[in-house]
């Protein structure tokens, strides 16, 4: 009886102190977004006041329109794209950082971590200095007689700054996953005859699956609803859903369809990463 009422007053004592938390994400968090919900069914009406009632049309003119279409297509190409280029990028630099010895391994992550403390929209109006034609990266081309590419304004100009944005999360993510394998599984592997490349896909590739699925995830969040960095490097060649939502919101007002734009592109963000994470979980029962 006594342990009963002990373990009792424990878990009130662990609500009590998250009960700050909660009560600060619930009134800045999950009431603005219930009342953005609620919102993205209204009737549109400019400069006036919506009528009573509820309406799908929001949500039926993202999908019912091609330029809509197309825009959600090119964010979620952008976003895997810039994912999986972090993945192949990040991952040496996690197991690097990972392996190391100790004060190599702190100037690494620091490294790492200066680029977030910087602005992002800083950073974007650096990458416009070097993509931009006269810039130092076309001008380094033209010393050796290549061709300047076109990168600013352009979704391949966006994915390489939106990488070096990302970056240090998929890196970050990934060496917190690699740290929890043993190196003596390592050193079993290269005992037994295996090569590096097949250490790799037999050891530490399964091993670290639950860091690439999570930084992939992150990664490919962060980007989809990434703004500064597709307006200025993308400009108005590289339409993508967070730009429609700003225009919709700030320059029709049209806030419902705004709204309903919102929800729709969270909506897609969480049935891919509950896809992935399925994927993730039967991935790790068959190599059981």
């Amino acid at each position: 009886m006594n342990a009963f009422v002990v373990n009792r007053r424990a878990r009130w004592q662990y609500l009590l102190m998250l009960a700050p938390s909660v009560l600060l994400l619930a009134a800045f968090f999950l009431l603005p977004l219930a009342d953005m919900f609620l919102r993205s069914f209204e009737h549109f009406v400019p400069f006036g006041n919506p009528p009573p009632g509820f309406t799908l049309e929001n949500y039926a003119k993202f999908v019912g329109d091609s330029f809509y279409r197309l825009t959600l297509g090119r964010t979620l190409l952008l976003g895997a794209t810039v994912a999986i280029i972090s993945l192949i990028v990040g991952f040496p630099m996690a197991y690097a950082i990972v392996r190391v010895r100790p004060g190599l391994r702190a100037f690494l992550t620091v490294i790492i971590l200066v680029p977030l403390m910087t602005s992002v929209i800083i950073r974007s109006y650096g990458w416009m200095i070097l993509l931009g034609e006269g810039g130092p990266l076309a001008s380094l081309l033209a010393v050796f007689g290549l061709p300047r590419p076109r990168l600013m304004y352009t979704f391949w100009g966006t994915v390489i700054a939106l990488v070096q944005v990302m970056m240090p999360f998929m890196v970050l993510t990934l060496a917190a996953a690699i740290q929890q394998i043993s190196p003596t599984l390592e050193d079993a592997s290269r005992n037994l005859g295996a090569g590096r490349l097949r250490m790799f896909i037999d050891v530490i590739l399964p091993l670290s699956l639950p860091g690439v699925a999570a930084g992939t995830v992150l990664v490919f969040a962060l980007s989809i609803s990434a703004f500064a960095t597709p307006v200025l490097i993308g400009g108005a060649s590289v339409k993508v859903v967070a730009t429609v939502v700003y225009e919709q919101a700030l320059t029709v007002i049209n806030w419902p369809f705004a709204s309903a734009t919102s929800f729709l592109l969270m909506s897609v963000t969480l049935c891919l990463a509950l896809i992935q994470a399925k994927l993730v979980a039967w991935g790790a029962r068959w190599n059981q």
